[in-house]
């Protein structure tokens, strides 16, 4: 089995067309390693071992844009992607993931790990995930889905957000990736105050 791995640089097409997108994506992704990559002798020769967690494409520093009709919608970065034999998911370590609106930057999300599938762009981040907005709201949570098709975000885990000094908590969410439609589902505590309190204190809810 050969190991490869190199810098990449991967650019998802212009949705128009959906069929030709999803098969140049994996081509595109072979194409960098091969033009980038070189076999990982030493680290087999150093351990003995040739197996299964032993990636069949490595690539650093991952850029991987998509758009539709020639208007950005994300942009994923990463310090390392790998992908195994069979599968189409690969994992990532170091995530930043920009969601646009209007082709502007509106939302990021960074997160430790990642696994994103190079068919669907469906993304599974965990690990200290925060999704920050532009205009200052943020999310806090340990795991987020990101589904393309819907363009939503969602988990079944604890959540932090935040917007200026108004708090939410709670368990399971769904939301768009600005964070303008929220929905906390289960043991949901707040604290907000008004924007314009009488006694200059504010009122906690």
């Amino acid at each position: 089995m050969k190991h490869r791995k190199g810098n990449g640089l991967i650019r998802i097409g212009d949705r128009r067309d959906e069929t030709i997108r999803h098969a140049v994506l994996p081509g595109l992704l072979l194409l960098c390693v091969l033009l980038a990559g070189c076999a990982d002798e030493e680290r087999v020769a150093a351990t003995g071992d040739v197996s299964a967690d032993l990636p069949d494409q490595e690539l650093f520093n991952t850029t991987i844009y998509d758009s539709k009709e020639g208007v950005r919608r994300w942009i994923l970065r990463s310090d390392r992607l790998a992908r195994y034999r069979d599968q189409d998911e690969a994992q990532l370590h170091g995530v930043h993931m920009d969601f646009y609106r209007a082709d502007s930057l509106f939302s990021t999300l960074t997160s430790e790990r990642g696994r994103a599938n190079m068919k669907t762009n469906n993304l599974f981040a965990w690990g200290d995930v925060v999704v920050v907005t532009r205009d200052g709201r943020r999310l806090e949570t340990e795991e987020l889905d990101y589904d393309d098709a819907s363009g939503l975000i969602s988990n079944d885990v604890f959540n932090r957000f935040t917007r200026g000094d108004d708090v939410m908590t709670g368990i399971g969410m769904e939301a768009t990736p600005e964070l303008d439609s929220f929905e906390l589902k289960q043991s949901v505590e707040a604290t907000v105050y008004d924007e314009t309190p009488e006694d200059g204190e504010g009122r906690r809810d």
